[in-house]
C-alpha cells in the first residue's frame, strides 16, 4: 500500500485527475483546464508517483482508469465539491425566516437585560428561541465547545478558547430600604455599622472584590444574611434593615418597585467590566454573529 499524507498532495493534481478521469484524454483534459498537453502529461506522472498507480491506461485512442482509477473517479468529485463549498462564503443570516434557539450564560445580576434583548431579536426574527443559562463553573468551556452561543463575564476570562466584546463597565452602588437609618449620615463608618445582604452563586465562593478591598481599607462588614439569586434581593431589602452593595446594573427597576434608596459606595471600588465571549471556532457563524450584536447592543444600552 502506498501511503499518501496530505501534506504531500498538490491540490491542483487532484483537480486536474478528476477532469482526466470524466474526459479520459489528456487533450481533452488540458483544453477543459487550459493547459497544454504536455503539461497535463506532466501532472499526470506526478499523480502516479503520489498514488503508485497507472491511474490511467491507453486503450486505442482513450484511456481507461486502472481498479484505483475508478474508485477515485467514484470519490473525487464528491470531495471536491465538498472542499470548494467549504471555501464559500457561509450563507446570510436571515431572521425573518430563522426558527432557531440561541443559548447565552449570564450571572443573574444580567437579568434587567432581558427585556430588551426579546424586543430586540422579536422585532425582526418573530421565530427565533432565546434560552438563558446561570453562569457556571464549566460555562466557559460550554462556550468554547459551542453548548452556548455567548457568555457575558468580568473581563477576567483568559482562555485561548474563546474570544470576548467589551460590553462596558458599570458602577456600583449601595441599595437599601427607602428611610434606611445608614443613609442618613452616610459614611463608611455607616456601611460597616448595619448587616449586610450577600448574594452568593454557585460560582462566586470566598471574599469578593467589595470585602476584599473594604479589608485592604480595614473595613469590616458583618453578613446578615446570604441569598443564591440576585432577583431574591430587592424584596429582602424592602422588608429588613439590611444593605446590599452591587453592581447598579443588577438592581435596576426593582429598586422602584421595592421603593428601595441608594448611595454610592463610601470607598473607592473600580467599575464592574464585563464582556461577552463566544467560541474561537463556531463564534463567527452568521446567526451567532447576529445574535451576538443584538446581546451587545442591548448591554451597551444598559451601561
Amino acid at each position: 500500500m502506498n501511503d499518501i499524507h496530505l501534506s504531500q498532495v498538490d491540490l491542483n493534481l487532484l483537480v486536474v485527475l478528476d477532469v482526466l478521469l470524466r474526459e479520459g484524454s489528456v487533450t481533452r483534459a488540458a483544453q477543459q483546464l487550459r493547459r497544454t498537453p504536455s503539461a497535463i502529461s506532466h501532472s499526470l506522472n506526478r499523480l502516479r508517483a503520489l498514488f503508485g498507480d497507472e491511474l490511467l491506461v491507453r486503450d486505442g485512442r482513450r484511456m481507461r482508469p486502472t481498479h484505483r482509477g475508478e474508485r477515485l473517479a467514484d470519490i473525487l468529485p464528491r470531495a471536491l465539491e465538498q472542499l470548494a463549498h467549504t471555501m464559500v462564503d457561509p450563507e446570510p443570516f436571515d431572521p425573518a425566516s430563522a426558527t432557531r434557539t440561541f443559548r447565552l450564560a449570564a450571572p443573574d445580576f444580567m437579568a434587567p437585560l432581558v427585556p430588551p434583548l426579546l424586543q430586540a431579536v422579536g422585532a425582526v426574527a418573530p421565530a427565533v428561541r432565546i434560552e438563558l443559562a446561570p453562569f457556571a463553573p464549566t460555562a466557559v468551556r460550554d462556550v468554547a465547545e459551542g453548548r452556548y452561543d455567548g457568555l457575558i463575564a468580568p473581563d477576567a476570562v483568559d482562555n485561548e478558547s474563546v474570544r470576548g466584546t467589551p460590553l462596558g463597565s458599570w458602577p456600583w452602588a449601595v441599595y437599601g430600604r427607602a428611610g434606611h437609618p445608614a443613609f442618613a449620615r452616610w459614611s463608611r463608618k455607616a456601611w460597616a455599622a448595619h448587616p449586610h445582604l450577600q448574594v452568593r452563586t454557585s460560582v462566586l465562593r470566598g471574599e469578593g472584590p467589595i470585602d476584599q478591598l473594604a479589608a485592604q481599607l480595614g473595613i469590616q462588614r458583618v453578613v446578615g444574611a446570604v441569598v443564591p439569586h440576585f432577583s431574591l434581593a430587592a424584596p429582602v431589602l424592602a422588608e429588613t434593615d439590611l444593605l446590599l452593595t452591587v453592581p447598579r446594573m443588577a438592581i435596576g427597576g426593582a429598586a422602584a418597585a421595592y421603593n428601595l434608596d441608594h448611595r454610592k459606595v463610601p470607598f473607592d471600588l473600580p467599575r464592574m467590566q464585563l464582556s461577552l465571549f463566544r467560541s474561537a471556532t463556531t463564534g463567527d457563524e452568521p446567526g451567532v454573529r447576529w445574535f451576538l450584536d443584538r446581546v451587545v447592543a442591548a448591554a451597551r444600552q444598559m451601561a
